[in-house]
């Protein structure tokens, strides 16, 4: 099976999804440092998948099924999440499972904002705890069961297509280096550490800083959402967006590592209202995928769109205007056109509800 796997390593580390290529395309030990060197590099050019971006965008859409609050936060420094993952390095790295991109779990975002709740706000925030990550029901009373009034989402790797700047780049892994400086002693040798060992430097893997990732909470079902549940909501954003800043999130944060920022404002969202059905819309969706399929020039999407749709559109529901201007946005992505684009829309009475 080991013999398979090598013969194809070769042919598929450039294409495939990183998390592949990091768990199962691994040198063996045995292999050279030239073996490691090429492994580690590969995973360092590894590009973003080219149907990320609109994979994204449908996580995206689909946090409008609730009340959500979501911030960008850009990592100012290298970001380790899943440290104590097994790994071919011995340094573990959380990558999605599907798109291979990094990702930062929901799980950790709710252990960080817990322990910085507990820490810094203290019996202040006692209530707000409480509704955050519910309490066990005592013994003999489980009608005291309360649960987490709030869902935190595995913040998304935001595309680079949606970043401009300095920061855009291609790919989203860095080279880090680890190194021990008393193996022996690290290694359960009853020897005490001495400066006469050599150094050991262990080469792993972290996320470049730059990146951006979309942090997202929703109000769980069944809590009743009013304006009380949607400032709670916006408190518990802001909480965690200062617990993501000072304290970081992921391993060797007291090294520096894992402090997100946030970029722009908190986006507090209220559930889409669903469409209703309109043979124009679903024929007008229909033309946008093929002209997805048959790659037209943006130019002249937004060409036809004028003379063909617009006029028809124009006389459709809100939320059906609204749901055809995210299909325009979603094919017509040149900074060039958006002014154009965005002007049609506006024709249309499509004003961008959901645009970030």
């Amino acid at each position: 099976m080991r013999d398979a796997l090598r013969r194809v390593a070769g042919t598929i580390k450039k294409s495939a999804h990183a998390g592949l290529v990091y768990e199962r395309y691994a040198p063996e030990k045995e292999h050279s440092a030239n073996h490691w060197e090429g492994w580690l590099e590969c995973l360092e050019q590894h590009p973003e998948p080219e149907d990320y971006a609109d994979a994204f965008k449908r996580w995206e859409d689909a946090l409008r099924q609730s009340y959500s609050a979501t911030f960008t936060a850009r990592a100012v420094s290298r970001l380790l999440v899943g440290h104590g993952n097994a790994s071919p390095t011995e340094v573990g790295l959380t990558l999605h499972h599907t798109w291979g991109v990094p990702v930062v779990p929901g799980s950790s975002l709710k252990g960080v904002l817990a322990g910085y709740l507990r820490a810094v706000y203290g019996d202040g925030a006692q209530e707000e705890r409480r509704r955050l990550f519910g309490v066990p029901g005592e013994d003999g009373a489980p009608e005291q069961a309360h649960a987490g009034e709030v869902i935190f989402h595995d913040a998304q790797w935001v595309p680079y297509s949606r970043v401009t700047g300095p920061d855009r780049a291609s790919a989203f892994l860095a080279r880090d280096v680890l190194t021990v400086h008393h193996p022996g002693w690290y290694g359960g040798k009853a020897d005490w550490p001495s400066d006469y060992e050599s150094p050991n430097p262990v080469a792993f893997l972290s996320v470049r800083p730059g990146g951006r990732f979309l942090v997202a909470l929703s109000l769980a079902p069944g809590t009743e959402a009013d304006a009380q549940a949607e400032d709670f909501l916006a408190w518990t954003a802001r909480r965690l967006d200062e617990a993501l800043r000072h304290w970081g999130v992921g391993g060797k944060t007291a090294a520096g590592y894992g402090r997100l920022v946030r970029e722009g404002p908190c986006a507090i969202q209220s559930p889409r209202r669903p469409v209703r059905a309109s043979p124009a819309l679903t024929e007008f969706l229909a033309w946008v995928e093929a002209r997805r399929a048959d790659r037209l020039e943006q130019k002249q999407v937004l060409a036809a769109f004028e003379v063909e749709w617009l006029t028809r559109l124009v006389s459709l529901p809100p939320e059906a205007r609204e749901a055809g201007g995210r299909a325009l946005r979603s094919i017509v992505k040149s900074p060039k056109l958006e002014a154009r684009r965005d002007a049609l829309l506006s024709r249309m009475g499509a004003t961008g509800e959901g645009r970030r």
